[in-house]
């Protein structure tokens, strides 16, 4: 790469571009009076790392803080809440220690009780008006993680409120959005941070770019075409400048910037994919319209329309969406060959049908109204994990199939979860009474709802008579509810004993499946109110 082209795409951080309003905006909150927490928020290859690693050289050079600790999560994973605060333990120490030796050496040769460890020393500094910043970047991986429980965030919590420890962090989405576990997302650890978002270079940033190469005069017309292509979308934008570098040596006009973005998508095929496949089926949809005419902002959802507007696909202009991305529309219409009536292209190879069938799941699931809120989000955020996270994509199995059990018994038998008598009296007849369920209810003399979700399946099987020689007594469930949660339970067995074998997208994509539909038989079967 020669001194005139910009580095972008690459494996190691790139120094900053452009971004200038967005570093002063960081550094002006971290510096305050009451400094604050932040979430840098944005989407894949907005720059995330490279601002957080411009920012905590900038933070060194101010001196605010007596230690700049930045944290690379985007490629660790960690099996406990000990693992993750001994690896934090340990980063605290390592730069912690040129600023106090004794204090550093202290956390470094910690065994056990980190986090009073921790507190202690952040204690001691504070005594000494010694300030820490920490930058958590890619914290998306950490955050999609059950073997992390709430009692971590609530001691991170902690750490967070002493007055000389702040904390950045960096992920795609907001944190609050990125938590599966109920349980987690009520810690107040989530409410702590201040957002900031990474969104495609304004005005500012794109003269701050162009005047670093004053050889290459732009005229008026050409800049407006570099972001009519581009969306100003950094690895966009970046990718057509490098290629006018390339081939001119003057003054660039309207021509060069539309041969050079010809050139360029060739070159950013990954990109396009990768940016493209992020959005979801009905965000897809939407920039598909858009290609052909504008739509009415207030006739998109927000969810779709924002998943557009944060990579510079879609813009607002008036009361109107539009398309802002030339780059784009030519690849996905010229190479990708997708438009309005694209069904019949969607599955044609293993390929196409890895890249669209979590449209098809979104899709599905799109039709079902929010009637329970956690089992409704549980069941999106694992299609959100579709296809590119298949370890994580079955991880909300558990909890589905018991939120699905436990409002199936409140339907069927309120809250004392008793078998009625009539159904009793029935499952008692010499002629059942023989099934072992049943015997072993009668044995210990409790009609009372096991408690192990396997019996509770069980127990259903025979409520809506889904065995032999037994009657249908449920007043709500449905034998598709009965059959669909005894999948669930058997691929959330699958996945939970996967004996070095991972599972298949076909499977997963099956187990999701008769998650939404378990969710429109339970919609279907609600109690009608009066």
């Amino acid at each position: 790469m020669n001194d005139s082209m910009f580095p972008i795409y690459v494996a190691e951080i790139p120094p900053m571009i452009g971004r200038e309003n967005a570093m002063l905006q960081l550094c002006n909150k971290l510096t305050k009076r009451t400094p604050s927490h932040l979430s840098v928020v944005g989407p894949r290859f907005a720059g995330k790392s490279v601002l957080l690693n411009t920012l905590a050289d900038r933070m060194r050079e101010n001196d605010y803080y007596c230690a700049v600790i930045p944290w690379d999560l985007r490629h660790k994973t960690h099996k406990s809440n000990e693992d993750f605060m001994k690896d934090l333990c340990q980063l605290l120490g390592k730069d912690i220690r040129p600023v106090d030796e004794v204090l550093g050496d202290a956390l470094l040769s910690i065994k056990s009780g980190v986090f009073s460890e921790i507190c202690e020393v952040l204690d001691s500094m504070d005594d000494h008006d010694q300030k820490l910043l920490m930058l958590w970047d890619g914290l998306d991986r950490t955050l999609s993680n059950e073997d992390l429980t709430r009692d971590l965030w609530d001691n991170l919590l902690e750490l967070c409120r002493k007055p000389n420890f702040r904390l950045v962090t960096s992920t795609r989405k907001e944190l609050h959005q990125l938590i599966k576990d109920e349980n987690t997302k009520t810690s107040d650890f989530w409410g702590i941070f201040e957002v900031v978002k990474i969104t495609p270079f304004d005005d500012n940033d794109i003269d701050s770019i162009l005047e670093k190469r004053p050889k290459w005069e732009f005229s008026a017309g050409a800049k407006t075409e570099l972001i009519n292509w581009s969306g100003g979308f950094p690895p966009l934008f970046l990718s057509i400048l490098n290629e006018i570098f390339r081939t001119t040596s003057g003054p660039v006009d309207n021509k060069i910037v539309n041969a050079a973005a010809g050139k360029a998508i060739e070159e950013r095929h990954q990109i396009l994919d990768d940016l493209w496949d992020d959005c979801s089926d009905g965000a897809k949809d939407i920039y598909i319209k858009l290609t052909e005419d504008d739509l009415l902002f207030r006739d998109t959802k927000k969810e779709e329309r924002d998943c557009l507007i944060e990579k510079g696909f879609a813009r607002k202009s008036g009361n109107k969406l539009t398309d802002s991305c030339r780059m784009l529309k030519k690849y996905i219409i010229d190479v990708k060959k997708v438009d309005n009536n694209r069904i019949a292209e969607l599955f044609g190879s293993w390929d196409d049908y890895q890249s669209n069938i979590r449209g098809v799941l979104e899709s599905r699931f799109a039709q079902i109204s929010c009637f329970h809120e956690r089992l409704h989000r549980l069941v999106k955020q694992s299609i959100q994990d579709v296809p590119r996270n298949l370890e994580d994509c079955l991880n909300n199995l558990t909890n589905i199939r018991d939120l699905a059990l436990n409002l199936i018994w409140e339907r069927e038998f309120g809250p004392t979860r008793l078998v009625p008598d009539d159904v009793k009296k029935y499952w008692t007849h010499h002629d059942r009474s023989s099934n072992k369920l049943i015997d072993k209810m009668m044995r210990i003399g409790s009609w009372k709802i096991p408690d192990t979700p396997l019996d509770q399946i069980r127990l259903l099987g025979l409520l809506t008579g889904s065995y032999n020689n037994f009657k249908d007594f449920a007043k709500f469930t449905s034998k598709d509810t009965y059959v669909l949660t005894d999948l669930i339970h058997g691929f959330r067995n699958r996945a939970e004993h996967t004996g070095y074998q991972n599972v298949g997208l076909g499977a997963a994509v099956t187990a999701l499946m008769a998650c939404i539909e378990l969710c429109a038989c339970l919609e279907r079967e609600q109690p009608q109110t009066q």
